[in-house]
């Protein structure tokens, strides 16, 4: 058994890029860390680090025990934390700043958040200023904004958004029937809430879509709320707000919406903490409390939530009634005041059914009928609490934390080998723990789809930016999405150990081969199957299993993923390999030993990486934003650049780079039709298991 505390130094060394840092991290000397390092490379027998002067990176089984010990890692400061939080009451010192906006809630807080905890000092900031310009030691940050975050090391949460509304007092609102779709510019002062002082044009939208541009430049630009309040109160013009900071004014008639039935754009209030791995029981417990007590005002407001009894004061917009809200069925923070042995934690809602023409894309703009000068906005159900939850066999160790500081969203990744999550999403399909899934296999997407267990007609807001690939292999009911190709199987060599290179497939037969190649069983590794049934699906079966069998009975060895070849390859086990050309072209840039990659003239078969959504999510937005986030050019230059083999792909969108050490543009692929893969792939991995040897 392999020495763990060698195992987790092994990891910090990974993790640090370098000896000397890790050693720094653990506060060891450099002479211990690399005895332990040669300790555990003695134990596996393979050399784990490449060092050659500045350069640092780990060699394929590296990268393997890497993803290991990571996982062990984290299994390991898990239950640490379990056990200390056991030990640990809630109490000490959290500093804690937040914007004026929510300031007014503070004394409600304090009924869940400190009240019934003795030992609980609560240190409150409350400031305008955001965490970019802020040079205090705040624990926690609550922000309300409608710019973009910078990255900073802290993990952004997005708590709700709120939209803005265009108000004045009643005798200085301009004619509202005047007021279409368009570009319109009001011709009076305007105050607004941000920061942006080159800001002159603000879209506002209807509920059923319709955009309308205010292309004004405003008067007063703040994050001070309270004051674009008072001057827009004292008449000295239009104020566009967060909905939530003027909801008692509109309700009460002292202010008036300017353009009835639209809405402004969007307030978004963020959490900012640390990892919820390095936080400790108390902060914690203030985080998940204030997140809760700011999303119950905003978003579930007791009068509003009584929408069908509101007076419509605007006969433009008609009232809806209760059939139309999304109601919450589990009680708000103030039916659930916190004590010593029955502390405030989140609760998982249920959501009550909404009205089935609501499209998400919409449900973010809120219900804009409510929007009118006579009532406030009705509320909006948000997804259900939690982490997004994804299952993926790629990319788990890059997504994290470059989703979650991209979108204020928690996700949790759970990786596993392409069979391994299809045998798990089986055995849960009564009650499935996923929310999305990317999987490097289209036929695999198909298959789910047929058994309902995907989302149909996802509509991302940014569809248009497929490429000619991503649009070729758009399903039409757009169950689920590309956001890959690769070659499932290309031939590598090494030319230290062969004279004469296969040309083509059919080469492998030779036997100069014999016994010589192989490559990963299809039943295991998900690309590998994509490689298998383009064979079946353009040969035939009659003539593809005679391929096959030439290559057993030439003494073809069978691993169970395509990262036992690679290393079968590397150690001369195997001097040749069907592979995938993301393994293929990572070995050949490692130069751990020599390998030349044949790609036939014919093509090479292809396998397309897809993200799909679980039919049933009780987080379809969170969902949603997820597959809009691989959508974008950014994003999967990002997974390029830091996916390692995984990010050697062909791109799916418009914009995104290709791979310098990847396969060179133009190369052919073969990808097997969905319907022909899952039709026929009990029948053709039970011949090849059949037929295979190890």
């Amino acid at each position: 058994m392999l020495d763990l505390n060698d195992l987790r130094l092994f990891v910090g060394i990974a993790e640090q890029q370098g000896i000397v840092k890790a050693g720094r991290v653990f506060n060891l000397p450099k002479s211990t860390m690399s005895r332990r390092l040669a300790a555990l490379e003695d134990q596996v027998k393979g050399l784990l680090v490449i060092r050659n002067g500045e350069e640092f990176r780990l060699t394929a089984l590296g990268r393997e025990l890497y993803e290991i010990g990571k996982s062990m890692t984290e299994i390991a400061q898990l239950a640490d934390n379990i056990v200390k939080d056991g030990q640990t009451q809630i109490g000490g010192k959290v500093e804690l700043s937040i914007s004026p906006i929510v300031g007014g809630l503070v004394s409600t807080a304090w009924a869940g958040l400190g009240g019934p905890f003795q030992d609980l000092t609560l240190t409150l900031n409350i400031s305008d200023h955001s965490l970019e310009s802020s040079t205090s030691s705040n624990d926690l940050h609550v922000i309300a904004h409608a710019w973009e975050l910078r990255d900073t090391a802290l993990v952004q949460r997005r708590i709700c958004r709120n939209p803005t509304l265009l108000v004045g007092v009643p005798a200085i609102l301009p004619e509202a029937a005047s007021f279409d779709t368009g570009v319109i510019d009001l011709g009076t002062r305007l105050f607004t809430f941000g920061r942006d002082s080159d800001q002159s044009t603000f879209i506002f939208k209807r509920f059923n879509g319709q955009t309308l541009l205010l292309t004004q430049r405003p008067n007063l630009i703040t994050t001070d709320v309270g004051a674009l309040r008072t001057m827009a109160l004292e008449g000295l013009g239009l104020a566009l707000l967060p909905e939530f900071a003027i909801r008692d004014d509109v309700r009460h008639g002292r202010l008036k919406a300017a353009l009835p039935g639209w809405l402004g754009p969007e307030v978004t209030f963020t959490l900012l903490a640390p990892s919820r791995r390095l936080m400790n029981k108390t902060l914690r417990h203030v985080a998940d409390t204030m997140g809760e007590l700011i999303k119950d005002a905003v978003v579930r407001d007791k009068f509003i939530c009584r929408a069908a009894g509101v007076p419509n004061r605007e006969p433009q917009v008609p009232a809806r009634s209760r059939d139309h809200v999304t109601g919450l069925s589990y009680p708000s923070l103030s039916q659930r005041v916190s004590t010593p042995n029955n502390p405030v934690t989140p609760i998982e809602p249920e959501l009550a059914e909404s009205d089935p023409t609501m499209l998400p894309s919409l449900k973010a703009l809120g219900i804009a009928a409510m929007a009118t000068a006579g009532f406030p906005l009705v509320a909006i159900a948000e997804d259900a609490q939690g982490p997004l939850v994804l299952y993926t066999n790629d990319f788990e160790g890059v997504i994290t934390d470059r989703f979650e500081a991209d979108s204020g969203r928690q996700i949790d990744v759970v990786q596993m080998s392409g069979g391994e999550i299809l045998a798990r999403i089986a055995a849960e399909a009564n009650n499935p723990q996923w929310d999305v899934l990317i999987y490097n296999g289209s036929y695999s997407f198909h298959s789910l789809d047929q058994q309902g267990l995907l989302k149909r007609d996802v509509s991302p807001s940014n569809i248009d930016n497929l490429n000619e690939i991503g649009s070729k292999y758009l399903p039409d009911n757009r169950s689920w999405f590309p956001i890959g190709m690769a070659a499932s199987c290309v031939m590598i060599y090494r030319p230290d150990l062969l004279e004469q290179p296969p040309i083509n497939y059919a080469d492998l037969a030779d036997p100069r081969f014999k016994g010589m190649f192989g490559m990963a069983d299809p039943a295991v590794a998900a690309p590998a199957y994509p490689c298998v049934a383009e064979f079946f699906n353009t040969m035939g079966s009659e003539k593809a299993q005679e391929l096959f069998n030439n290559f057993f009975d030439n003494g073809m060895r069978v691993f169970r993923t395509n990262g036992p070849v690679g290393r079968a390859l590397t150690a001369g086990e195997v001097s040749v390999a069907m592979i995938t050309s993301q393994v293929a072209y990572t070995l050949k840039a490692s130069k751990e030993v020599p390998v030349e990659i044949v790609w036939p003239e014919e093509g090479a078969p292809g396998v397309v990486r897809g993200v799909g959504i679980q039919a049933k999510t009780q987080r379809p937005e969170a969902a949603q934003e997820f597959v809009e986030w691989l959508l974008k050019p950014e994003t999967q230059a990002y997974l390029q650049e830091k996916g390692e083999s995984d990010g050697l792909f062909e791109p799916t969108v418009k914009g995104a780079p290709r791979r310098a050490d990847g396969p060179q543009d133009g190369l052919v692929y073969r990808v097997a039709p969905d319907a022909y893969a899952v039709k026929h792939e009990a029948e053709i991995k039970t011949w090849f298991a059949d037929r295979a040897v190890n």
